[in-house]
Formats: C-alpha cells, sequence, structure tokens
C-alpha cells in the first residue's frame, strides 16, 4: 500500500516537536540567520552543531527513511520586511563538491559558492523533504501550496508547468509550529506573499539514498 508521500507528493505530519525543542530550535535558527546576515541560509548543518545531530536524529532518519542520509539543509526565515512570493517550481538541482562530465547530469552551476547540476529524475525521484516547521503557517502567512500527483511526471519545463497549474486542484499546506512536511522535490510547489505577515522560519532537510549519486560525484554536505 502507497503512503500518501508516495502517491500524493507530499504528507503532513503533526506536532512532531514539542513547545521545548521548538524554542531551542528558533533560538539557533535566530542565532545562524544573524550571523549569516542573511534570512535564507544554506549549509545550515555546517554553521550549526545543533542542526547537524538533528539532520542525523531518529525522529528525523525515521520520517525520512532509515536509508537515507542528510545531503542539504537550509534555514527560510520569512520576516514582514522579507516577504516574496515563490512561483509554482519543482526543486531539479541537488549540490556537490565539484563538477563532473557524467551523462544525465546536466545545466552544471553556481550557487552561493556551491556547485550545482540536475541529477537523472531517478534520482531525484528518491530524494525526501523534510520541512520542519518553527511558527505558525496559516494560509494568509505564505503556506506552501502542492499539486498532488505532479511529482509522478518527471521533470517540466515551464511550459509543462504552466499548463499543469491551469488544469490541477492545488493544496495549502496550513501547518503548525511543530509540524513537519514530508514531499517529493519533483512535486509543483509554490508560495504566496503573505497577507498577514509574520515569523514563518522552516528548517528544510534533503535525503538521500547514499547509492543513487553516481560513484565519480560526491554530495556537498555528505559530511554533515
Amino acid at each position: 500500500m502507497k503512503t500518501s508521500l508516495e502517491s500524493d507528493g507530499f504528507e503532513l505530519h503533526r506536532a512532531v516537536f514539542g513547545e521545548t525543542e521548538l524554542e531551542s530550535l528558533r533560538v539557533e535558527a535566530d542565532h545562524v540567520s544573524v550571523e549569516a546576515e542573511a534570512t535564507s541560509v544554506r549549509l545550515l548543518c555546517d554553521r550549526s552543531s545543533l542542526f547537524r545531530s538533528l539532520s542525523k536524529s531518529l525522529k528525523l532518519r525515521s520520517l525520512a527513511g532509515s536509508n537515507r542520509i542528510p545531503v542539504r539543509s537550509i534555514l527560510f526565515d520569512k520576516t514582514p520586511d522579507e516577504n516574496w512570493p515563490v512561483l509554482w517550481h519543482q526543486d531539479l538541482t541537488i549540490a556537490v563538491a565539484a563538477q563532473a562530465d557524467i551523462a544525465g547530469y546536466l545545466n552544471w552551476s553556481v550557487k552561493n559558492g556551491l556547485r550545482h547540476v540536475q541529477p537523472p529524475v531517478s534520482l531525484l525521484s528518491q530524494i525526501v523533504t523534510v520541512r520542519i516547521h518553527l511558527d505558525d503557517t496559516p494560509a494568509l502567512n505564505g503556506a506552501l501550496k502542492v499539486i498532488p500527483g505532479s511529482h509522478c511526471h518527471g521533470r517540466m519545463d515551464q511550459k509543462a508547468i504552466s499548463s499543469f497549474v491551469e488544469k490541477a486542484d492545488e493544496v495549502v499546506c496550513e501547518a503548525a509550529a511543530g509540524d513537519v512536511l514530508l514531499m517529493s522535490p519533483l512535486i509543483l510547489h509554490s508560495s504566496a506573499r503573505s497577507e498577514q505577515p509574520s515569523r514563518r522560519r522552516v528548517l528544510h532537510f534533503e535525503y538521500a539514498i547514499p547509492e543513487s549519486l553516481d560513484p565519480n560525484l560526491e554530495w556537498h554536505e555528505r559530511s554533515a
């Protein structure tokens, strides 16, 4: 029997973290954000031993799958002053240690000093994204929107995305502080500008099966 994550491309788990845990995570998130002088902070596990331990914890590994390891970590921190919309898209790139000419690995780029590449869909389909909500995120505060089942259609170009969005029904993933959203990077997702903006801190971890990456490449955050 398929899980919601497999069939729909997303799955919301309620009250995974209690208030005591959340307060510790909020304090650390604010510390990292201030130190980085940014509201979107990458390489989170390199910056924080607390978040590195969290990424490896039994709680998150059991949600993502015990055969997967953390390979990317990001803090997103929307505030009333940093209130941006995100258009419909898929998460198609991974961060690796170095570039190599390998069939199926396309569109190499450098973002924030890191090598990124679009890997085969077979690899992307095995990644599980874990999003921990540190604050309440109702629809009016920029909650993530997804289109169930869209992850089953592989990599889409912008024309295909626009056509898909016109015909499909979206779901707004309203979440309370402590809730955890699991999703496939291939699911179409977006978020609107907050109409009632307040803090919306989210810890974003991506988990992958180690052997899914070509042996000539190495995950950038594998050591995390």
